[in-house]
């Protein structure tokens, strides 16, 4: 898993907040390549210690939204989006057609599918819980990641 932090303002005090989630599947500096490409601007900085201390919350409990800053930027399509993802819980799914409903868009369902596909950080905003109506596995990550990541919600919950 390849991991990008940010530092926001929360209350009164600075934090971190992961604003990159992306698998490493076949190679880590090919990862790395498209979050360059994807992010030319961004100076990309390793810091083993912020990475480690996020992983440690990422890898407790499965279920604690609260536990875990996060930092993306959107349109107000793709914002609207996400933050309905957040509300699935896990094990659960539904169809793009219905999240398309439950955000005011019924007849925007290619739109909202697109926003859910630009979801930076995978798992955090659990883009794996949309399916399609014709039961096809659609994910960035590949259709065998998505099938093992709901299959663990399935039998973990």
């Amino acid at each position: 898993m390849l991991l990008g932090l940010t530092t926001i303002i929360k209350g009164n005090k600075s934090c971190d907040a992961v604003c990159i989630l992306y698998f490493v599947q076949k190679d880590h500096d090919e990862t790395l390549e498209k979050v360059r490409q994807h992010w030319p601007k961004v100076e990309l900085v390793l810091d083993a210690g912020a990475i480690e201390k996020c992983m440690a919350t990422l890898c407790g409990d499965k279920e604690n939204p609260a536990a875990i800053d996060v930092a993306v930027m959107g349109t107000d399509l793709q914002l609207t989006v996400w933050s309905e993802l957040i509300k699935l819980k896990s094990g659960n799914t539904i169809t793009y057609s219905e999240l398309a409903q439950l955000v005011d868009r019924p007849r925007a369902v290619r739109a909202v599918a697109s926003a859910v596909g630009k979801n930076e950080v995978s798992i955090l905003i659990p883009c794996h819980r949309i399916v399609s109506k014709s039961g096809a596995l659609k994910y960035g990550w590949g259709p065998q990641l998505k099938s093992e990541l709901l299959e663990f919600e399935a039998n973990t919950c």
